[in-house]
């Protein structure tokens, strides 16, 4: 319920008690009992005595004082009302600050945005604080029971859980001028918690001092039950580590997924043991075309279960050890949507090999090279059904690291991951059956009780559901990772010489799917008896439709039953979509139309159910007439391609504006000056590295440039709408204008060229250190012309690329535009040609 001694000391105040109200209903339930045996034996005594009188009322005094604590317990726990109260004011009168009524409703609005405690903004009475107080106005009287125990049962359902207060502060210590004193008091337990909070301007210190309410009043509510917080129930949970959170999830909402990317490392920091972030982190990973570092991510979390490599891998191929999940059914529940993740990665090997033998990851191929010891470990197994031969363990580890470190032989790689994949799904299901046992029937027999409940029609089921369900587990199970692993197989034969291949493998034997030649009735029974006990939910309906997209790829020249294949994936598609469920989102859009692996046959423009599939993405989510000649579906490093260059034209339209209100200033002290500068240096610097190809799989140089730009937008007190750009372009954008993905490569590549030609990170940076020199000689400001004139020059800069990005000028004229910027110099004359000189 508390945290431990130690941790309760790492802060001033020790985290909110968390409330038990399982316990104090069970004894009310235990008085209730009391109570009626009371009256039984009062019943069978001839008249009602003194004593048995008596103990009617400390039984019934007992059972009220059990259902007031009871009550007390689950309004904190549900939570009940949140009373913000007004927020006072302790600031000087000269400090600038909106008022005291505008701070305290976007405190409340911050509160009920974050969709978890909506804070009530009505007038409240707080409940009572002890028990003599709640029974101050009732009269307890047995003659006049019936009469009395109305109003004080009135009384015993508290109306206010939490109450949230807050004191503006103000000092005169930079940066963080600006803070709130803020308290948070349980009514229920008589608990308290209050700390300081101190930010850079007003809204800043609402957006913290909310968070840290949250993270306050999370781990003693309902909500700190649900992933992924159920690990810090009862503990004290870190405000940055909420924040973060939530702001990936918003991000991630909005398709912005490398800031998205940022905030899940960041959480993944503050909570390193959390698998629910882990998976979050490498589904992003997925989404954002980075498959190597995402397995990377998946490997590394399945330490998390509690077991190591070895350990993992017995579990794996020899089947020990079926009762873990039996014994440790939350463990598996932490774990499914990671080692889900994992089978998938693993399973579009097609995809994750290619990566793998092109040094795609993050950190190249780097990124492969410190995840093969890890792989080796875990899957050597594979080596002996792939040979086909019995080898030693040590034998079967060499080989898979040479395997894997010859990166030329794609197709055996390819079927070592798919291996893998077929032997994780097995032991996924596997594992789903003994967890099952415990996890799943109360659910059921939850919905059973509420057919029957009189009031069932308005209550809802409350606790999160289980990420991946059973038909999902059976679909890929029977059908999916079979069909992928035999196509795997496939080509890895038709990759060998004749005296290579091989006419079977024994794993093609045991799925009964053959690539060549495919079945297309088998593979339909197949599907159904996986669906047949599973309900129609929305991810087994999307998994069929993969499988049915997978088998379009065998056989190419049969049209026929390329046709009736891509028909049963499309009729699935739109029942997965059709089905009502929460939380379908652009994410989920931009996946199944542009992004996921098995659907890519559909998108092919050869195939014959390519029709099909974009009829169906302009049915189910409509587009406007003229953007529909665009068909979806691009590749993941076209389109990210695409996107730098987006962004770049946002990021110089920003920068103009920037530039442009800079100029409008008046003199302004040297160091600023000098920051502006160091800024434009990193800028230029970044947008260099991200147009190199060779840095194009570095999320973090672009994430850097978007701080950057945001922090100078800032300062200028500039307005950015359109920045950053959304990874995935909205169904309304047009995307007619834009250029095919050879041109936006070729100027990407020439803006590299022009940048370091024209020096334009240098010429920055060489500013800002003459502008510190002198301000080390005594100059403490720059006069109005000066400013001036630099700012018109970046300013037409950043113009002339908006123009050449936009295709309206030619990329020379930019370059003249680099070289026109004025380049700061002491106060001598200069006879060298070049750009503007200005003395300072």
């Amino acid at each position: 319920m508390f945290n431990g001694r130690e941790e309760n000391e790492r802060s001033l105040t020790a985290p909110l008690p968390a409330p038990r109200f399982v316990a104090w209903w069970v004894w009310s339930g235990m008085g209730l009992l009391g109570l009626i045996g009371v009256l039984w034996w009062s019943a069978d005594t001839k008249g009602t005595s003194t004593g048995a009188r008596l103990a009617i009322f400390l039984v019934l005094m007992l059972l009220v004082y059990l259902l007031w604590r009871a009550t007390r317990a689950w309004l904190a726990y549900k939570p009940g009302a949140v009373d913000v109260q007004q927020l006072e004011d302790a600031t000087p009168a000269s400090t600038p600050k909106p008022s005291d009524v505008d701070l305290t409703a976007k405190l409340r609005q911050r509160l009920s945005d974050s969709s978890m405690y909506p804070p009530t903004t009505l007038p409240a009475q707080a409940p009572p604080e002890t028990f003599l107080e709640l029974l101050g106005d009732v009269e307890i009287d047995p003659k006049k029971l019936g009469t009395a125990l109305p109003r004080l049962l009135s009384r015993l359902r508290p109306k206010l859980a939490y109450r949230v207060g807050g004191v503006l502060q103000f000092r005169k210590m930079a940066p963080d001028q600006f803070g709130m004193t803020v308290t948070v008091t349980a009514f229920l337990f008589g608990g308290s918690r209050a700390t300081t909070i101190w930010g850079s301007d007003w809204n800043d210190v609402i957006r913290k001092a909310s968070s840290w309410v949250i993270s306050t009043l999370l781990p003693v509510t309902r909500a700190g039950r649900m992933p992924p917080w159920r690990r810090w129930w009862g503990r004290e949970l870190n405000p940055e580590l909420y924040e973060a959170y939530q702001e990936a999830n918003e991000l991630s909402r909005a398709g912005r997924h490398l800031e998205a990317l940022e905030k899940y490392f960041t959480t993944v920091r503050l909570d390193p043991k959390n698998p629910y972030l882990r998976a979050e982190l490498a589904e992003t990973q997925e989404k954002l075309g980075l498959h190597i570092d995402a397995l990377d991510t998946c490997q590394r979390a399945l330490a998390l279960d509690g077991q190591y490599a070895g350990s993992y891998r017995e579990r794996l191929w020899l089947g020990r050890h079926r009762l873990r999940y039996f014994w440790h059914p939350r463990r598996f529940r932490e774990l499914l949507g990671l080692r889900y993740r994992n089978s998938i990665i693993l399973g579009t090997a097609e995809v994750t090999a290619d990566q793998w033998c092109n040094g795609k990851g993050t950190n190249g191929e780097h990124t492969g090279k410190n995840l093969t010891p890890l792989l080796v470990e875990r899957y050597w197994p594979t080596v002996p059904r792939l040979t086909g031969t019995g080898q030693n363990e040590q034998t079967c580890k060499d080989s898979l690291w040479k395997m894997l470190t010859n990166r030329a032989d794609r197709e055996k790689i390819r079927l070592v991951f798919q291996l893998a994949s077929w032997q994780e799904t097995k032991l996924l299901a596997r594992d789903n059956k003994w967890a099952s046992v415990w996890l799943y029937w109360p659910v059921l027999l939850w919905s059973w009780a509420r057919m029957i409940w009189p009031a069932a029609y308005y209550q809802s089921v409350r606790g999160p559901r289980p990420p991946v369900t059973l038909g999902a587990f059976r679909v890929n199970r029977k059908a999916w990772a079979p069909l992928r692993l035999a196509w795997a197989s496939w080509a890895y034969n038709e990759s060998r010489g004749e005296r290579e291949r091989r006419a079977q493998t024994g794993w093609g034997a045991r799925s009964k799917i053959a690539w060549n030649g495919l079945n297309v009735k088998f593979l339909e029974r197949k599907l159904r008896s996986a669906t047949r006990r599973a309900r129609g939910d929305w991810l087994t309906n999307y998994n069929v439709a993969c499988a049915y997209a997978v088998a379009v790829q065998a056989d190419w020249d049969d049209v026929h039953r390329q046709r009736d294949l891509a028909r049963h994936a499309v009729e699935h598609l739109e029942k997965a979509v059709l089905t009502t469920r929460k939380n379908f989102t652009m994410v989920e859009r931009a996946w199944l139309v542009e992004e996921d692996p098995d659907l890519t046959p559909l998108r092919d423009k050869k195939t014959p159910g390519n029709e099909l599939f974009n009829d169906f993405a302009r049915t189910a989510y409509p587009r406007a007439e003229t953007f529909e000649e665009n068909p979806p579906g691009r590749q993941p490093d076209e389109q990210l391609r695409e996107y730098d260059y987006r962004l770049l034209e946002e990021t110089a339209k920003v920068m103009q504006q920037v530039w442009n209100r800079r100029s409008e200033t008046a003199d302004i002290d040297i160091q600023r000056a000098a920051e502006w500068l160091r800024t434009e240096s990193k800028i230029w610097m970044f947008i260099r590295q991200i147009s190199g190809k060779e840095n194009k799989y570095r999320w973090q140089d672009r994430v850097s440039l978007i701080h950057y730009i945001q922090a100078d937008c800032r300062s200028a007190s500039c307005s950015a709408p359109g920045f950053p750009p959304p990874l995935v372009l909205d169904e309304t954008t047009s995307t007619n204008a834009r250029p095919g993905p050879t041109k936006v490569e070729n100027a990407l590549a020439t803006l590299n060229r022009d940048i370091a030609t024209a020096h334009a990170y240098s010429t920055s940076d060489q500013g800002q250190k003459l502008l510190r020199e002198r301000a080390a000689d005594g100059v403490a400001r720059l006069d109005a012309p000066t400013i001036r004139q630099l700012s018109m020059g970046y300013a037409a800069a950043w113009q002339t690329l908006d123009d050449w990005l936009e295709r309206e000028v030619d990329h020379r004229q930019f370059r003249k535009a680099l070289g026109r910027v004025p380049q700061l110099t002491r106060p001598f004359p200069s006879t060298a040609h070049g750009p503007p000189n200005l003395e300072i």
